[in-house]
């Protein structure tokens, strides 16, 4: 069933606001209200979040109140009629819409249950991932592509989050159809010299791999530090963002592969702005990084940051510490000087334990050492010579 038309009335956003705050009220079905609102609320909660606006379900009187400006309760409207009608058969998009919040992409018949996941569970992830609204739908006005080769997947949501959510869909049928996406791709191409693009850069299987992480942490790791999204297709990395965003996760995606033949040094590091430079003394630095890099990667994880050691200058060792946010490498600088500190209190301590023992305690060992001897020897003495050896 479908909602009844709105029912528009004024009320004060806030008390400090001067203009009145627009309200669509819709009528609906209790089997509407049970699938908008979805379990714990969560499907009511994604079309606010995704559509800007604010939603208030009451089930008693089967309405639903939408605020917010014009164009997020349009959206907002649109989607709840996209999910009621989920409930009764195929979603029907109209293809005229103004809202430029819709990105759609192809997915072959084959891989349309392996996108989709048990109970529809793959993509109600990359929905909570990327702010997004997605399922599989018809539209009226646009060609039907490969007709009975593949069924169109819309995702609803602001543009970097439909390209995020897009990039992971892509990920995943590459997994199912390989070269489905990449066939076609260039070692190294970028397709929109404007502010926002996309740059692709092929990767050889060693480099994903080293790229990629375990579990994908890796790439995660580089994708929240440049500020970027970083998706891996098949062997085909995507960068996409602004053209800062795209150039650092190039620039931190380059360091990254060349670490597993040497040291990096960062030939512009005084005249970057997205480092922070953490002298480590080094005697430390093996504790820093901790067994494999484990310490290092625990601060990335921590910060979003991207960190490596440079190589040595003087009596200290060069951390570097990448990232798009400031308040990120201030977290991990400090927990850095925190595992540098940690160190030196260890090293302080066994250094006083050795005085004690090489100073007072030297005496009471020899004692000790002398004792045991005629214990073990009686009368005899303590040591070879006095038994007549040599």
């Amino acid at each position: 069933a479908r909602a009844g038309g709105p029912r528009r009335v004024s009320t004060p956003w806030s008390s400090q606001d001067t203009m009145p705050q627009e309200v669509d009220v819709l009528k609906i079905s209790n089997d509407d209200a049970a699938f908008i609102l979805g379990k714990s609320g969560r499907t009511k909660e994604k079309i606010a979040r995704v559509s800007g606006a604010e939603l208030d379900l009451f089930e008693q009187s089967l309405t639903l109140e939408i605020r917010g400006s014009e164009a997020e309760r349009r959206r907002a409207k649109k989607y709840v009629e996209c999910v009621m009608a989920q409930r009764v058969g195929p979603v029907t998009i109209d293809d005229d819409s103004e809202d430029d919040d819709l990105t759609v992409i192809q997915v072959p018949t084959e891989a349309v249950g392996f996108v989709t996941g048990s109970q529809g569970n793959f993509l109600r992830q990359v929905e909570e991932e990327w702010g997004t609204l997605m399922f599989f739908a018809d539209f009226r006005g646009r060609g039907s592509g490969r007709e009975g080769q593949t069924e169109k997947l819309a995702i609803f949501g602001p543009r970097r989050g439909r390209r995020g959510a897009q990039l992971k869909v892509m990920a995943a049928v590459e997994t199912k159809v390989p070269n489905y996406f990449t066939g076609d791709s260039k070692p190294d191409e970028d397709d929109d010299q404007d502010e926002w693009g996309t740059k692709t850069l092929v990767l050889k299987p060693d480099e994903l791999s080293y790229a990629l992480g375990k579990d994908g942490t890796t790439r995660r790791k580089l994708a929240r530090a440049s500020g970027c999204i970083m998706e891996y297709v098949g062997q085909v990395a995507f960068i996409c963002g602004t053209m800062e965003e795209r150039v650092r996760a190039r620039t931190y995606l380059k360091w990254l592969l060349k670490q597993r033949h040497g040291s990096v040094y960062v030939d512009d590091l005084k005249d970057r702005d997205d480092v922070t430079v953490v002298p480590v003394p080094r005697d430390a630095i093996g504790y820093v990084t901790g067994n494999r890099g484990q310490s290092l990667r625990m601060v990335e994880e921590e910060s979003g940051t991207f960190c490596f050691v440079e190589g040595g200058r003087g009596e200290s060792e060069q951390l570097l510490i990448f990232g798009s946010v400031r308040a990120d490498r201030e977290v991990a600088e400090r927990l850095i000087n925190n595992l540098v500190n940690e160190k030196m209190r260890e090293d302080n301590d066994r250094r006083r334990y050795d005085d004690r023992d090489y100073g007072r305690g030297g005496d009471r060992y020899d004692d000790r050492r002398r004792d045991d001897s005629r214990d073990r020897y009686g009368d005899r003495g303590g040591s070879y010579a006095d038994r007549g050896g040599g």
